[in-house]
């Protein structure tokens, strides 16, 4: 199948005018390349591209250290997804780890502040994929078209295209500091480069209806199908409902029936389960026919200690090797399950059985859980590797058993999107509005599949929004949902659900609702006199 790569001589083209000032990224060589080079030339379109979908998972010009593209910063710690793994999963009950730099025990936790490095740097990454994406934006008019001379028809349509899916990687990324930290700088292509410019902040009604309006226009210029890795037109419809899922939250207007009808179109598309639900998270998952948008990873091409290398290695540790093949050739022991999300399984199923690692003969196959030596409770932090479980849903092996290209960096691709997401989507959306009968058919579409033996279907009376939460843990587990799913359902902060170690406390507690949203970074409050930092903070 075809995947997206990058032209490495691209990395060097990209100059970003960064909203945190010690995080700034670093400056391009002149002497090396220079932007009109790069676009006199239609082949290398695609390479400046390529580089915008790599700034998700990929974290410097080489690899997998030592020339990072945002300085002061580890390469390794800055990858988007480890950095989303750490904003949208740690700070939730669905995992722990014992690592304390940059502010990870904050996040564990929920004490952070304004100062915390994981979430600068979060931020700083989201504005440097803002960056990457306006200036492809700029350099990519009709007016630059024609001055380069790019007159072809089939290439001006295929740039079209390119552009369309820049927008989307913008909107996402606004999207992002949307869910996360509500009231944000706002820059787009509209605005010229310039180091003394400095944006003005957008409020969260207005940033919504930005997100909507890109989504809604590109939505009409994407592809219906597109090259593994790139986004079409379903991706779009994704994204929307996920809008108007959390529409409350951040508008406080709940648009569910939005939700419903846009989660339809990404279920009436051509994309289909996976037969399996391990088949989503293994190293060959570029096959699966229900990821509908995937950061591709590759243990040659694209070497790294974050994207889904981080998610292998760090949840792989101890004796975990002698029992199932990980394809890698060891683990870092960090990552483990808070007993909480372990708890959302049927007891039998919290045990690994060493006949079965990959969980085919339990009830629900998503209860990939490795026990052996571990305790389930965590009593003290940092602990152990052992105290905890350990997971084992991400793998870099294929559906044969056969070992990725690299026994340091994967093949596993990251899933951003899934179809089983846009079922759950549409249930939640549909009970909310009194469609029970709706919401119980594509909960059980979901559920079936993960049954192995084809009896995870539940009854109209077992379904209640409590459920519908568990569900979606157990489906999208450490797939960067968990936080967003825990505020839509009020749960996130209040003391009616608590998780080990929320709050600072063993059995957890309460926190201040200010945690519900994330501090602008202080250096750039500083930096900005035309920013107010969230409330509470």
């Amino acid at each position: 199948m075809k995947r997206l790569y990058i032209i490495p001589f691209i990395l060097l083209l990209f100059s970003v005018i960064s909203c945190v000032g010690d995080l700034d990224t670093e400056p391009i060589d002149p002497n090396i390349v220079t932007t009109e080079q790069i676009y006199s030339k239609p082949e290398n379109y695609k390479g400046v591209l390529a580089k915008c979908y790599a700034a998700l998972c990929l974290s410097g010009q080489q690899g997998p250290t030592g020339d990072p593209d945002m300085g002061n910063f580890d390469e390794g710690y800055s990858s988007f997804i480890r950095l989303a793994f750490y904003v949208q999963v740690l700070t939730t009950d669905e995992a722990i780890m014992g690592s304390q730099s940059n502010g990870l025990r904050q996040m564990a936790t929920n004490s952070w502040d304004s100062n915390t490095a994981i979430l600068n740097g979060y931020y700083a990454r989201l504005y440097q994929i803002i960056g990457y994406t306006n200036e492809f934006l700029r350099q990519t008019t009709d007016e630059k078209m024609q001055e380069r001379g790019h007159t072809n028809p089939d290439f001006k349509k295929e740039v079209a295209y390119f552009r369309a899916e820049v927008r989307f990687l913008r909107a996402y990324s606004y999207w992002v500091l949307l869910d996360t930290f509500g009231k944000v700088p706002f820059v787009t292509d509209a605005d010229k480069l310039d180091p003394q410019f400095l944006p003005k902040q957008i409020m969260p009604n207005d940033l919504y209806a930005y997100v909507e309006k890109e989504l809604k226009d590109i939505e009409t210029i994407l592809p219906a199908t597109n090259e593994y890795g790139r986004v079409d037109k379903t991706a779009a419809n994704f994204l929307l409902s996920r809008l108007y899922l959390n529409a409350e939250v951040y508008t406080k207007s709940p648009q569910w029936n939005k939700a419903a009808e846009y989660a339809e179109k990404v279920i009436l598309s051509h994309y289909s389960l996976s037969p399996k639900y391990l088949y989503n998270f293994l190293a060959d998952n570029n096959t699966s026919p229900e990821i509908i948008w995937s950061l591709n990873m590759d243990g040659i091409r694209s070497k790294t200690y974050g994207g889904t290398t981080f998610f292998v290695l760090a949840q792989t540790g101890g004796t975990m090797l002698n029992y199932l093949n990980m394809g890698i050739a060891g683990g870092w022991g960090n990552i483990r399950l808070r007993p909480e999300f372990v708890n959302k399984f049927q007891s039998a199923d919290q045990n690994f059985k060493t006949t079965d690692p990959n969980a085919f003969t339990k009830n629900d196959s998503r209860a990939l859980i490795f026990n052996v030596g571990h305790k389930k409770e965590i009593a003290a932090l940092p602990g152990t590797f052992q105290d905890g479980y350990a997971f084992t849903k991400w793998r870099n092996v294929d559906k044969n058993g056969n070992p990725g290209s690299d026994a340091a960096y994967v093949d596993t691709d990251f899933p951003m999107f899934r179809l089983s997401e846009a079922y759950l989507t549409a249930a939640e959306a549909y009970f909310r509005t009194g469609n029970s009968s709706s919401a119980l058919t594509y909960i059980n579409v979901v559920r079936n599949r993960a049954y192995n033996n084809g009896n995870g279907a539940i009854s109209n009376a077992e379904l209640n929004l409590n459920f519908i939460l568990d569900e979606r843990s157990r489906e999208l587990s450490w797939e960067l949902t968990r936080r967003t799913d825990l505020i839509r359902f009020n749960k996130f902060t209040p003391g009616d659900y608590v998780w080990s170690w929320k709050g600072n406390t063993k059995d957890g507690k309460a926190v201040d609702t200010k945690f519900n949203i994330f501090p602008i970074p202080s250096a750039d409050i500083t930096a900005n006199p035309n920013l107010t930092q969230n409330s509470g903070y």
